[in-house]
This record gives structure tokens, sequence and C-alpha cells, in this order.
């Protein structure tokens, strides 16, 4: 890895304090399945929320670069706080690129965006988008960014929505909220409505029903739309199930910051499965349990895999930094940088786990949490599990993201 910038350094040494003060509370959030709103508070002092934000309008200006290295820090004290804003990072995201289009007489004209991108930084704005549908396949809707059975209705001035969200991450501290919804346009035919507007918002009700194995305290609970309006100036409308430059911009921040936080949770529990059989050692040996060759072996497939994990997390996002990158279709970088990192970050994890043994298993270890944290990484989406891979597969014969006959 390069060295870092004035900038990447100043978010780094933040997000390393946060981790520091996140991790003494993490066992007891995950215990309660409550959901840390003084963390959020202590993000939103130090300006964390704000890093995305142009410099131009008194953000931290950062880059996907920037995000990775943050959030893969963050991670390390507190996996579950870590997805919480990243679901926050991902929205200012994509909010802020699309503010730079239209800054070049590019992309959805939206006179609604700057002045949410100046309050995330004056008002200290949290978002949370809830745009996953568990009724929908989600590699056709692209995790509900590209299509849902949510559906909008046009009104005067705008949109009512109804429908129901999965995975609304950051739901329980969020101000404002992004997701979409179909709506069948009588002249051309099927959109994807993307937009967002404030979380008290009539008609919005979150369900508080995340009661999981894994990152717990992130609260990413179900979200009912029941007849909720959203205005035209706070509304893009794009056809269903096509994939276009802000379905890339989205999975290039996607990409940036979800593998960094698992990793960071990889590079945790090495580090603690390390320290353990360093400071440990079993009769009738003289020698502490860093000498037992099957240590040795998981020490050495560990370092392997953070270093391979790593390595190809920057090199798949080196050029992203640059705005005509992200809105160009990079899948199968992407997806395949995705698929290794979320893999090899839970595999780092059981090695973490065998390395210490039985005593991983108690509550009172951290590993016990870490262990059940890192499972979701393998079906995190949106490019998880065997429908990423088959996506991979088709951008990488050249074939289009919607390509028929699909083998379902």
């Amino acid at each position: 890895m390069p060295d870092t910038t004035e900038r990447q350094q100043r978010f780094l040494d933040i997000a390393a304090a946060h981790a520091e003060d996140f991790k003494t509370r993490v066992a007891e959030h995950d215990r309660d399945s409550s959901f840390p709103h003084e963390n959020v508070a202590a993000m939103q002092a130090s300006g964390y929320t704000a890093m995305l934000v142009p410099e131009e309008l008194g953000g931290g200006g950062g880059l996907p670069h920037d995000l990775t290295l943050s959030q893969e820090r963050l991670a390390q004290g507190d996996l579950p706080m870590a997805i919480a804003v990243n679901m926050h990072h991902i929205v200012v995201g994509l909010l802020a690129d699309l503010w730079r289009l239209d800054q070049r007489g590019q992309g959805p004209q939206l006179d609604a965006i700057e002045p949410l991108l100046r309050a995330t930084v004056s008002d200290k704005l949290v978002f949370c988008g809830p745009v996953s549908d568990p009724r929908m396949n989600s590699s056709v809707g692209f995790a509900g960014i590209n299509d849902t059975t949510r559906r909008a209705t046009k009104v005067d001035g705008g949109y009512r929505i109804n429908g129901r969200s999965g995975f609304g991450t950051m739901s329980a501290g969020a101000d404002y909220v992004l997701t979409t919804a179909r709506y069948d346009d009588p002249d051309t035919g099927p959109q994807c409505l993307l937009c967002f507007m404030p979380a008290t918002e009539d008609g919005i009700q979150v369900q508080t029903n995340w009661d999981t194995l894994s990152i717990r305290s992130s609260q990413s609970n179900d979200v009912v739309w029941d007849n909720v309006f959203v205005g035209d100036d706070a509304a893009v409308l794009r056809p269903a199930q096509t994939w276009d430059a802000l379905a890339n911009i989205t999975a290039s921040w996607w990409v940036a910051s979800g593998p960094a936080c698992y990793l960071g949770l990889a590079q945790a529990a090495r580090d603690y499965a390390m320290d353990w059989v360093a400071g440990r050692r079993q009769e009738p040996f003289d020698q502490p349990m860093t000498h037992y060759p099957s240590n040795q072996l998981l020490a050495a497939e560990m370092e392997i895999g953070l270093r391979a994990a790593r390595a190809m997390l920057y090199d798949a996002l080196a050029a992203h930094d640059a705005l005509e990158r992200r809105v160009e279709d990079d899948l199968v970088n992407l997806i395949a940088c995705y698929q290794f990192v979320m893999e090899s970050g839970f595999q780092i994890v059981d090695k973490a786990m065998r390395m210490v043994g039985g005593a991983a298993l108690f509550k009172k270890n951290p590993l016990e949490q870490m262990y059940r944290d890192a499972r979701a990484a393998i079906i995190h989406q949106p490019f998880a599990g065997m429908e990423g891979k088959a996506l991979l597969g088709r951008r990488a014969f050249g074939l289009p993201v919607y390509t028929q006959p699909r083998f379902v």
C-alpha cells in the first residue's frame, strides 16, 4: 500500500480513535442488540460522517481510497458500527457524485442534493439507504438499486411509495433515507425511482425487527413504506433493470467500503489470536504456544490471506478515485475483488478461532462475536454468493448484466 496522503491520515486518525472507543462497548451492544447512538454522535462530532461531502460544500472531500482505509481501521474496533455508518457513507458518496456530475452538466439535475450535502456538514445529517428488497432477486434488482417490488404512484408534485425494504442498516439512527420504487410509466414503461426524504416523513415505519446472529447492533431493520410522499425535486427516474452510470457509481462506493469493513475485522481477529497464543504456555512445554507448528501454519495462512485480500482490494480500487472511472462499468474488477475479500475475511477469522481453540467459544472472549459477525461477509449483498459469481461470469464473457436465459 502506498504512503497515505494528509487527508487520508487525518481520517485514519479519526477512525482509529473511534475504533478504540467503540470497542469498549461493542460486546454490550451485541448482547443487547442495541443501537449505539452514542457512537453516531461521536462520529458526527469528529466530522467522520461528513468525510465524503465535497470540499467545495464544506466537507472532507473524501474519495473511495480514503473511505477504504478509514473503514478498515474503524472495523478493527467495532464491525457492526462500521457496517452501520457504511450505509451512510455509500449514500453520501452517491449524492456527492451526482452533485459532481451536475456541476459538469451531466446526470440528473436535482436541486435538493446540494442542500442535503451542506446539511450533512452543518446539521450533521445521517443517512440510511433501505433499498434491499427481500422479495426481489438481489442480482436482478442489484439489491434494490435497479429494480424492486416497492411501487411508486404519480401524484401532484411527486410520488407516493408503498412496499417494504429489508436490511435498513442505520435505520435506528438516520435523519434522512434513500430508497427506490418501481414506477410503471404509461409512456416509457417500467422505471426505477431513486428518491430521498426525511426519516420522519409520514408513512415511514421502521420495524425494529433486527435480532440476528451477526452484526446485531447495526440494527438493519425492515422499513415499511405506507403511502410515503416524495417530491419531484428529490427523485430520479431510470429505466428498471438497466445498468447505468448511477449503478456503476453505487457499485464503486459499495466495494470501496463493505469489504474493507470485513478486512478490518479479520485483522482484529488475527491480532487477538496471535497475542493470545504468544501469552500462553501449556504443560509440559517451556515455550509459549507460538512454538506449536499448528499455530505457526495458521499464522502463515492468516498472513497470506490478509496480504492477498488487502492487495486485491486496494489494487481494484486504485483508479476509482477518478469520477470518470466510477461512472464506467468495472464489474469484473469490482465483483472479483468483493468475492475474494469477503470470503478471505471470513476464512481468516475462522483460522483465528482455530488458533485460540475452545476458549474462543466463550461469550467473554471477543473472538466469539468476531466469528459470528464474520459470517455476514459471505452473504452480504450486493455481490455475494453464487448470484454474485454468476454476474461476474456474465461480465467476464462480455455478456450484458441482464442476459437471458439465466440459470433460473
